[in-house]
């Protein structure tokens, strides 16, 4: 496997958000904020790690639902309209209930890390994927087929 190319990533260039968010999501360590401590100082790049966070941590209550041995199609609801998704999920041992809107992107994410957690009932579609490609060719050509393994 290459190793991972540094970028020039400075906050003076033209950031895009989402196709950051995607990779820091999909593949935390890439852009580490002590490799790249001037690009956190961004506040997109803050956006972005945040929302990437947000989307890594609904995957993981995902997995506590299933490990709870929970129903997940019973306690997971995705709502799709005018470019936003609205999650809801419940994690009844916890007594949590969790609403967010997620970007069609970030719900592609979603979709895409759950698959790949081997969380049952969860899916990519080939156009979440096609989205999710498209979004980290933005950031560079040769990563994006790394970062959806």
């Amino acid at each position: 496997m290459p190793p991972f190319a540094r970028h020039d990533l400075s906050p003076a260039s033209p950031l895009d958000v989402d196709a950051l968010t995607v990779a820091m999501a999909l593949a935390p360590g890439v852009y580490s904020r002590n490799r790249f401590f001037e690009l956190f100082k961004a506040p997109e790049v803050r956006r972005a790690r945040s929302r990437a966070r947000v989307v890594r941590g609904i995957v993981q209550h995902l997995a506590v639902l299933l490990r709870d041995g929970a129903v997940v199609a019973e306690c997971v609801a995705f709502e799709r309209g005018a470019g936003r998704v609205r999650l809801s999920y419940r994690v009844p041992t916890l007594s949590f209930e969790r609403r967010t809107e997620l970007s069609e992107l970030e719900a592609s994410c979603v979709l895409h890390l759950a698959e790949r957690a081997g969380l049952a009932g969860f899916a990519a579609t080939a156009d979440d994927r096609e989205a999710l490609h498209a979004a980290l060719l933005r950031l560079s050509g040769g990563e994006a087929a790394l970062l959806l393994r």
